[in-house]
């Protein structure tokens, strides 16, 4: 990175007598790496030719107080004064300095996108600007390192979240097929103990019978209704074969 450019405000000689006094002060204070002070200096010429509205001057103590802010370690203040400086800077030279700078401030706080901005409105007014050129290829590339790195940190984490997606499938898979199982054996169980319970009611039932003499089973009671009938169609053919009908049994009384 190429530094930031200061102005000594050679221009203040013909400013307004408050401003170029402030001016002078801060350039003397930034000479002494008394960047603070500086600053204070600055601000006060600023708010003395602030109602001139845009001008070399106002410009001017814009930029040297964004020099000054960004030498103390202020490079979100310097990048807000060097932005003021281009928006009232006139003539192109002034504008491409405060532009550039704002573009080294944008970069100090990682706002890459913004820095090129910043250095893309200086080569746009000064195409032959060495340091903007070479300050903007070397943002250019930290950017696009920068979004590849994003673009496969988020791809590594949608992978992730599919491996982690995929594990919690499979195990509501497992889940249900553990519960499937669990059903399906308490269900042999159940089955299992009903047919202990009948095989045990026909025990005690059979065990009932054999302990009744006059408890007859299904298969007896056939039985012997099988032999009355048997014994009743003898009977009938034994009478069918009489010649006479038997003889009426007397009374001896």
């Amino acid at each position: 990175m190429k530094p930031i450019l200061f102005i000594l405000l050679a221009a203040l000689i013909a400013g307004p007598g408050d401003g170029k006094k402030k001016g002078r002060q801060g350039n003397t204070l930034y000479a002494q790496e008394q960047y603070e002070e500086a600053a204070a200096s600055y601000r006060e010429g600023i708010i003395s030719v602030q109602d001139g509205g845009p001008g070399a001057v106002h410009s001017g103590l814009l930029n040297n107080l964004g020099a000054a802010l960004y030498r103390s370690g202020d490079a979100e203040g310097a990048g807000i004064a060097f932005a003021s400086a281009a928006s009232m800077a006139i003539g192109t030279e002034n504008l491409v300095r405060a532009s550039y700078n704002a573009g080294n401030a944008a970069y100090q706080t990682q706002q890459l996108e913004q820095s090129l901005e910043h250095y893309r409105r200086a080569l746009l007014n000064d195409p032959s600007n060495q340091d903007a050129k070479f300050n903007y290829e070397f943002v250019k590339r930290q950017l696009e390192e920068q979004q590849e790195q994003d673009q496969e940190n988020q791809d590594n984490q949608d992978q992730q979240d599919q491996e982690n997606q995929d594990n919690q499938d499979q195990q509501d898979q497992d889940g249900e097929q553990s519960d499937q199982n669990d059903q399906q054996q308490d269900q042999q169980q159940q089955n299992s103990q009903d047919q202990e319970n009948q095989q045990e009611q026909d025990q005690q039932q059979q065990q009932q019978e054999r302990e009744d003499p006059t408890q007859l089973s299904e298969e007896e009671a056939q039985r012997i209704l099988q032999a009355l009938e048997n014994e009743e169609q003898q009977l009938l053919r034994q009478v069918q074969k009489m010649k006479s009908r038997p003889r009426r049994v007397e009374k001896d009384w």
